[in-house]
């Protein structure tokens, strides 16, 4: 089997892998992250590059409008006010240049002169330069709302925002969420306006330029969404999901299997320890059967029949010592295959303690100890099979003897619960550990004592009174202190139907 070095090795091998990969898969929930956030940026700069180019097109309407309040507020004709609306509609959509050349002038009325046609254009475009309009006035708050939610749905983007209209010559918000800016105060406040543009919604990176012209641009429109990293870490939410549940799977089989090297490290101790304990164990009764068997034939013993009738009767003693040994083993494997069956009927319980104590109250006395009953329940009758009840008390009594150092001193005590029997065994013996209490119905497990053959036995009489309790429909529980002695609790259910 492995040893602690190797088994601490592997275990040191696969806590890194497990480390590696909890780094490796954050990794990649980073980078997911990070790729979304590029991906969200594109689209919003996009969609508002989408909307400058609208907010174009609504300012030439705007201006045009202008510029015809301004040809019909003249001293003209009417045929004088439709030629220049003509004329100012072709200059406004970039059909028409200011300055005149060969591939322009001709889409103007051609029984105008030169001049007449120049001075025409240049009116125009006089008045459209001499009164331009504010940025503020360029705009409609609602109308850019709009577009703005449009193009945001357009690309599933669910996200609270705030916008704004930045005016470049005042170094000012001019517009807030819809709203006009009222007063520039040192912290300019729309009506609807959550946050101070000066220093969150001006450093943002999601802007775009408006009307801009060879003379530069006279504002930004600027969006910011104040929650974009939660949102940006919901999205994977189903991603870190899938990677937690999978670790917790590899960390949950990495302690498993760690659990399991350890234990069938224990387990090969102990069986190590079992076959040292058989081999003792066989060791002495074949020897002395031997010796036995050697003397029977030797001339001086042969001749006497007193002699030959001890050595014959020392022969069977070792013999049924080692049948009874082997029939523990097998009686075992047969509790491993659930290959037994339970001969039940009606039995008084103090009858079978009383024929157990009596079984084993000469081992008991020899060493100067005793047993004291205290058989309390009033109704004593149990449904159970008679010779594995008898063995079940039997190797209660055993054990507290094997493990009493001095003269032992044992108590059985018997009494009625709801539903059911207790009987209770308490010895002052040598105690177990909390850890030694977790084992000790383990098969071939033995409490250690110092000395590996001071306490003869294979270790599995105690499996067995589990393991036949259990079969019985009961319970068994220990409460022991090192130093103070055992107590083994025995619930055993009084209704044959349970």
């Amino acid at each position: 089997y492995m040893s602690k070095k190797a088994i601490w090795l592997v275990t040191a091998v696969m806590a890194l892998a497990l480390i590696g990969t909890v780094m490796l898969q954050s990794y990649w929930i980073n980078w997911s992250i990070s790729l979304n956030e590029k991906q969200f940026d594109d689209q919003v700069i996009s969609a508002l590059k989408r909307v400058a180019d609208k907010l174009e097109k609504e300012k030439e309407n705007w201006e045009l409008s202008q510029i015809e309040k301004w040809i019909r507020s003249g001293d003209r004709s009417e045929e004088d006010q439709k030629q220049l609306l003509e004329y100012a509609t072709l200059l406004m959509s970039n059909q028409l240049s200011a300055n005149l050349d060969s591939t322009t002038h001709v889409q103007m009325d051609p029984s105008l002169s030169w001049d007449k046609k120049k001075q025409i254009v240049e009116m125009i475009d006089r008045e459209r330069r001499i009164h331009p309009a504010r940025l503020e006035q360029r705009i409609n708050p609602s109308s850019l709302s709009a577009l703005l939610r449009q193009e945001f749905k357009e690309l599933d983007i669910d996200l609270k925002y705030t916008w704004g209209v930045y005016d470049n010559s005042s170094e000012s918000f001019v517009i807030l969420n819809e709203n006009y800016v009222v007063g520039l105060r040192e912290k300019p406040k729309a009506s609807r306006a959550d946050l101070d543009p000066n220093q969150i919604l001006k450093e943002t990176s999601y802007k775009v330029a408006l009307f801009s012209s060879a003379a530069g641009s006279p504002g930004t429109l600027k969006v910011i969404f104040p929650k974009k990293t939660s949102w940006l870490r919901r999205n994977v939410i189903p991603l870190v999901i899938l990677s937690v549940v999978l670790t917790s799977l590899i960390l949950g089989c990495f302690i498993y299997v760690v659990w399991v090297i350890f234990r069938q490290k224990k387990l090969s101790e102990i069986k190590n320890d079992f076959v040292n304990n058989m081999t003792h164990e066989f060791k002495t009764p074949i020897a002395t059967i031997s010796l036995a068997s050697d003397s029977i034939l030797s001339p001086s013993i042969i001749q006497s029949p007193d002699k030959i009738r001890k050595f014959m009767d020392i022969i069977k003693q070792e013999n049924r010592r080692m049948l009874s040994q082997v029939e523990k083993v097998l009686q075992m494997a047969l509790l491993d295959k659930q290959d037994f069956q339970l001969n039940k009927r009606s039995l008084n319980l103090h009858d079978i303690i009383l024929e157990a104590v009596q079984n084993i109250n000469l081992q008991v006395t020899q060493r100067g100890g005793q047993i004291v009953t205290e058989l309390d329940a009033s109704d004593p009758l149990v449904y159970a099979d008679h010779t594995h009840l008898t063995n079940i008390i039997y190797n209660l009594l055993d054990n507290a003897n094997k493990y009493s150092p001095e003269a032992p001193e044992i108590c059985v005590k018997t009494s009625n619960v709801k539903k059911g029997i207790l009987i209770k065994v308490l010895d002052k013996g040598i105690g177990m550990s909390r850890e030694n209490i977790k084992l000790i119905f383990e098969k071939f497990y033995r409490v250690p004592t110092g000395n590996v053959h001071n306490v003869k036995g294979f270790g599995l009489g105690l499996s067995y009174v589990k393991a036949m309790v259990q079969a019985h429909g009961g319970q068994i529980e220990v409460e022991s202190e090192p130093g103070k002695g055992s107590q083994f609790i025995i619930f055993l259910p009084q209704n044959p139907k349970k």
